[in-house]
């Protein structure tokens, strides 16, 4: 499922918000900025997606890898995740919140997608 990050979150039938945005939502259709984050930002990044919101019934594979596993089980910090069948949300500046699947991790981690500044900057104030 692709939609253009900081586009307005419209995804399982809610209407646009303008204070929600899509961030990380990747397919091989679309290029896609890169780069890498620290290490310190990808353990808050995981961290969050040990705390999923809006759980589906079902996995999304990723479709920039060459393996076509339904759902991702990644490690990281000693703990183990399958990933693709939820979503995290982040809390960024001015009420936006950023609506990203828990993919986002594994396309960081293993693809060098680099997400926006403004969710880079949201995921610095996280707490771990």
């Amino acid at each position: 499922m692709y939609f253009a990050d900081l586009s307005p979150y419209t995804f399982l039938g809610d209407p646009p918000r303008e204070n929600i945005l899509n961030v990380g939502w990747l397919d091989n259709q679309h290029s896609f900025p890169t780069g890498r984050l620290d290490s310190r930002l990808l353990d808050l990044l995981f961290g969050l997606c040990l705390r999923p919101v809006r759980k589906t019934r079902g996995f999304h594979q990723c479709l920039l890898c060459q393996r076509r596993e339904l759902g991702y089980l990644v490690q990281h910090g000693g703990k183990e995740r399958r990933l693709g069948s939820a979503e995290i949300r982040l809390k960024g500046a001015d009420d936006v919140v950023f609506a990203s699947p828990d993919m986002i991790f594994h396309y960081v981690r293993d693809h060098d997608y680099l997400p926006p500044d403004a969710f880079v900057k949201a995921l610095e104030k996280v707490r771990a």
